[in-house]
């Protein structure tokens, strides 16, 4: 890995869970040395299940690949101190504990600093710190909440979540590339600095194409069109059943608003309903006048599609220039291989010691002149020797004795 962009930096980990473990995921990948601090016997709060303790989660499998392991009580003033070593050792600390909890440690950022004048000290929070929340504890749905994001998804009556974790994942990705920018500075002017990502303020960033509609309607609260157009109200804008007809079996069809669009005389050409077509019909002359008469329209296409499941009716739609999105799951994902192909590795196999050949996604960007390697979640504790004995120069006898105190 020693050619990786991020190669010869290295990141002390103190995250758990998703937001945290994502952020140094990518930053591992991007061949940073990524020490992640654990519990000793424990393992971070997300590495063991209830229903299988002493196994690795699969959630902890797909959130730290390419990291090393080390065990540390940082309660324990032989552990602390260990901590207090590394800091002084390494680029970047990383940490996404609840509110106050850096602080309790004893491990803040001024005291890092003193420890290290260049460290980038990078904290994933809920809320922002310097904000009226700070203090309120939050995971990804209170985020999305808070966020805007969920005031625009679901039904008119009744708001829905998201289904994943766009707030965990999406603030831990975005401190990367914070994080980044931040070594990217010290190199040009020589300094360390605190980097701050708030899981709310992300949300708020990303939801920005809510701001359009607002506007635009006067300043009131933005509507829930479940699959509809959020922006206005046009049709065909919706999720549509396919054969077989089980759990999963959508698509999703979107004529361009835009004037002058070809795209929905091109619907009428493949459904075979050029009776429907924009300058022989008036009902579906527009896009407004084809929401107005949606019935007709979302027919016509329910009709058409009874023949034909995701796969094919998207395949047809696309070459037709209709923009389609067959309603693809974890399970189609997983099995198909395209997503395995050398040249774009968005899903990889890995190799673990308890669960075997695991399928876990990979890293979306393609780079020219960069590849990625993937490399198995750590075993718990699997490079105290190498970190503590190799980097710190701590003796056999003394990790011992660490262990038996159990600060390591």
């Amino acid at each position: 890995m020693s050619n990786k962009p991020l190669s010869g930096y290295r990141v002390l980990d103190m995250t758990q869970f998703e937001a945290g473990t994502v952020c140094t995921e990518t930053l591992a990948w991007l061949g940073a040395e990524v020490l992640k601090v654990e519990r000793p016997v424990k393992g971070e709060l997300g590495r063991y299940s209830q229903a299988e303790p002493g196994v690795d989660s699969y959630g902890f499998l797909v959130m730290n690949m390419n990291k090393k392991s080390i065990t540390c009580n940082a309660k324990n003033p032989e552990g602390f101190k260990l901590l207090e070593e590394l800091v002084k050792k390494c680029d970047v600390i990383v940490e996404n504990m609840g509110p106050g909890s850096m602080d309790k440690l004893g491990l803040t950022y001024e005291h890092c600093k003193e420890l290290n004048p260049k460290i980038i000290y990078a904290s994933l929070k809920g809320f922002a710190q310097n904000g009226p929340y700070k203090d309120y504890p939050a995971f990804d749905p209170i985020a999305t909440h808070t966020g805007v994001m969920v005031s625009a998804t679901g039904l008119p009556e009744r708001p829905i979540k998201c289904g994943i974790s766009v707030a965990d994942s999406g603030t831990g990705i975005m401190l990367a590339t914070s994080i980044i920018t931040a070594l990217l500075h010290r190199e040009r002017y020589g300094v360390g600095q605190r980097v701050d990502c708030a899981m709310q303020d992300f949300m708020i960033g990303l939801s920005r194409s809510q701001w359009e509609p607002y506007y635009a309607n006067g300043c009131v609260p933005n509507r829930r069109v479940a699959n509809g157009m959020p922006l206005e109200d046009v049709a065909p804008s919706d999720t549509y059943p396919c054969k077989p007809f089980g759990t999963n079996d959508y698509v999703h069809i979107y004529c361009s608003r835009h004037p002058g669009s070809k795209q929905w005389d091109n619907l009428c050409d493949v459904i075979g309903r050029p009776d429907l077509k924009q300058d022989v019909c008036p009902e579906m002359a527009t896009p407004r006048s084809r929401f107005a008469n949606r019935e007709i329209c979302d027919n016509a296409i329910k009709d058409w599609l009874k023949n034909y499941d995701k796969f094919t009716a998207m395949d047809i739609l696309c070459k037709a220039d209709i923009p389609a999105g067959a309603l693809l799951s974890v399970d189609d994902i997983t099995n198909d291989p395209q997503y395995y192909a050398q040249d774009r590795k968005m899903m990889v196999e890995i190799e673990h010691p308890q669960r075997g050949k695991v399928r876990l996604p990979g890293f979306a960007p393609r780079f020219s002149e960069v590849e990625i390697d993937y490399e198995c979640s750590p075993e718990l504790g699997g490079s105290n020797e190498e970190i503590y004995g190799g980097l710190l120069g701590l003796s056999a006898e003394q990790l011992a004795e660490l262990k038996e105190h159990k600060a390591i």
